[in-house]
């Protein structure tokens, strides 16, 4: 292997370092969202607005970002330091947050911050 080969490979980064990082506590647990509800994430380069269709499996709508300028069905697979582990249903701050559109698999940068508003309330005549 050469100097360069190393400097190509990341490191692999044990399970247990994983869950150390920040981002697996300060963060949601987008299964606990209710239907309706309005997450913006905010990274390093974007910003993200999800409206939640599905916090059982993931399901959302995201606008944002420069590939989702027009409204696109996701779900939302996880949050990750950028390896191969990943913390299922969950955004979390200073980790990146990967979704899955149709059979894309998008992984943001960084999270910077984590907003979540409630649905809106239904309107009664």
């Amino acid at each position: 292997m050469s100097a360069y080969d190393s400097v190509l490979e990341a490191p692999p980064q044990p399970l247990e370092q994983f869950v150390l990082e920040p981002g697996c506590s300060q963060g949601i647990d987008f299964q606990s969202l209710e239907i309706g509800s309005t997450v913006t994430v905010r990274t390093k380069f974007s910003s993200y607005r999800l409206v939640v269709t599905d916090p059982e499996n993931g399901g959302a709508v995201v606008t944002g970002g420069r590939l989702f300028p027009e409204a696109t069905p996701i779900r939302v697979e996880g949050a990750t330091a950028g390896g191969t582990a990943i913390k299922a249903a969950w955004i979390g701050v200073g980790l990146r947050l990967e979704m899955l559109a149709l059979s894309n698999r998008v992984t943001t940068s960084v999270v910077r911050s984590v907003t979540v508003e409630p649905p809106p309330l239904s309107r009664v005549c």
